[in-house]
């Protein structure tokens, strides 16, 4: 098991960002495996102790993580974490929509990989990498990361009414069409698409599949509903719907993906 610090940002990035989590551990001998499941917004983690492994299905090498990563948003279970030594993690989970609000930053080229944060965000990362290394106080790290952000926050502009159409495309209830938000939004679904790749790194109807999916796995972890109950309360079709998503996203069907979904797992912090 790990040990796991888990904070809000400060109300005002809350829009942006979801949670900061660090996740600690001295592992002797053993080593953890960590699926990584589909899920909306990236990751930034910064690494102080040994790097996570993340090798990818079906490519045999070693893949360490960088001191500085920005992980985009997850299509689909292309790679898994391990976990072995001295580790001591710090992760700024993003909304859907939060870190392009904030970076300006194209997301699609992010989607389903890790890239080295100083080369995407520029110096000022590594500045603050320097600044949060030099203390091991989750509360001083946390207040570092808004210090940071809030910065950020003055140079971001509203992302306005194809912004807000995504997020109620995402936003739990009753499913919205495309073309009707998009007609909303007062664009072509064709252009809502391309926006929807460059905010938030897929296409709309991979963002609502994929919202769908994690409304699920967090039903399953609040609530002891059957997964009959999870498939009618997120407004599945059947569950043979529901099914064909976990296998696509997990990896795995329902039942054998939630014995894999342990609670100090980054995919599940994320829900």
């Amino acid at each position: 098991m790990l040990t796991v610090h888990n904070a809000p940002p400060d109300r005002r990035l809350r829009p942006f960002i979801r949670s900061y989590v660090q996740r600690e551990s001295h592992l002797k001998g053993t080593e953890l495996v960590e699926p990584v499941v589909a899920r909306l917004g990236a990751v930034l983690e910064f690494q102080f102790a040994d790097p996570y492994e993340v090798p990818i299905y079906g490519i045999d090498k070693p893949n360490p993580s960088a001191p500085i990563t920005l992980i985009g948003p997850i299509t689909w279970r292309r790679a898994r974490i391990l976990i072995r030594g001295h580790v001591e993690a710090l992760a700024v989970l993003f909304q859907p929509l939060g870190f392009h609000a904030l970076f300006g930053v194209p997301v699609s080229p992010l989607a389903d990989e890790g890239t080295e944060g100083q080369g995407l965000i520029g110096p000022s990362i590594s500045a603050l990498n320097e600044r949060l290394g030099n203390t091991a106080n989750f509360q001083e790290r946390t207040q570092l990361l808004d210090i940071f952000f809030l910065n950020r926050l003055t140079q971001v502009r509203p992302l306005g009414s194809v912004g807000m159409a995504l997020e109620r495309l995402i936003a739990p209830g009753r499913q919205v069409a495309v073309s009707d938000l998009a007609r909303q939004a007062g664009i072509s679904p064709r252009q809502l698409e391309r926006i929807s790749l460059q905010y938030a790194g897929m296409p709309p109807q991979t963002m609502m599949r994929i919202a769908r999916f994690q409304r699920a796995l967090r039903l399953k972890v609040e609530d002891k509903l059957s997964w009959t109950e999870v498939a009618h309360a997120t407004d599945y079709h059947d569950q043979m719907h529901m099914i064909r998503d976990f296998r696509a996203f997990a990896g795995n069907s329902p039942v054998r993906a939630f014995e894999q979904f342990k609670p100090d797992h980054l995919s599940r912090l994320a829900l």
